[in-house]
């Protein structure tokens, strides 16, 4: 057991909408909540401007970030993770938002929480959506503010990565740093809850799509990160980087 492992690991996700920290990273949050370590979520937005229901069901509009919300603190609940931070933004008006004002709310709560490891979304968001490149910038400079370069404790900050060859089959247009594989965790022992995460979110239809498309996948099952370029330079001998990938 490491000495990481010995005391609690306390892992944060900042994230725009109800479902992304789901797609980003059900299967290492449940190992880590599975050997006792601390999860947090922060999500920025209600997700209002998402679809409303799949296979029959139909939600009205104005209900739509309600049952999102519920959607998700459900499923963290599942991951063994602890409730939500909403931060009560609407859908696609974070960009809206003063990014330093938005990094403070994200600032006070890792003091409240002190993580070792901050995972939100890289440069292009992944999709470019601009809540996610928002929420990129603001996690950006709130990690900064937050973290002494010099000090040993300084938290990892990772930002979710896929590899090139899947980024161009898809037509991602991805960040450079978003294609590294610094970081590649074995979820095949808890894909089935993130399958069942993502069928959770009932309400949005690329939820649906990607709980299926896992679902039929053969082979091994990861999720991949890569370290930000604001992390400590010697983040490779990081006591946090031993032991996620021991994970």
């Amino acid at each position: 057991m490491t000495s990481t492992n010995k005391k609690s690991i306390v892992w944060l996700g900042v994230y725009g909408h109800p479902d992304d920290e789901t797609s980003a990273s059900a299967g290492t949050m449940v190992k880590l909540s599975d050997e006792g370590h601390q999860v947090f979520v922060i999500t920025a937005t209600g997700g209002e401007l998402g679809t409303l229901g799949t296979d029959g069901t139909k939600i009205r509009r104005e209900d739509l970030a309600s049952v999102r919300e519920s959607e998700l603190r459900a499923n963290m609940k599942a991951y063994g993770a602890n409730p939500p931070f909403m931060l009560r933004y609407v859908d696609q008006e974070l960009e809206k938002e003063d990014p330093e004002v938005l990094a403070i709310k994200i600032l006070d709560i890792m003091h409240m929480v002190k993580p070792n490891v901050v995972s939100t979304f890289g440069p292009s968001g992944i999709s470019n959506h601009p809540d996610h490149i928002a929420i990129h910038i603001s996690t950006l400079i709130a990690y900064e503010k937050y973290t002494n370069p010099t000090s040993e404790n300084a938290p990892l900050l990772i930002y979710p990565s896929i590899p090139e060859d899947i980024a161009k089959m898809y037509n991602l247009q991805l960040s450079p740093v978003e294609k590294n594989m610094d970081l590649i965790i074995d979820i095949n022992e808890t894909i089935g809850y993130k399958i069942e995460g993502l069928k959770n979110y009932k309400s949005q239809e690329d939820a649906q799509e990607f709980a299926a498309h896992l679902s039929e996948r053969e082979g091994s099952h990861f999720e991949s990160f890569a370290v930000s370029d604001s992390s400590p330079n010697d983040w490779e001998s990081h006591p946090v980087v031993k032991y996620l990938r021991s994970l």
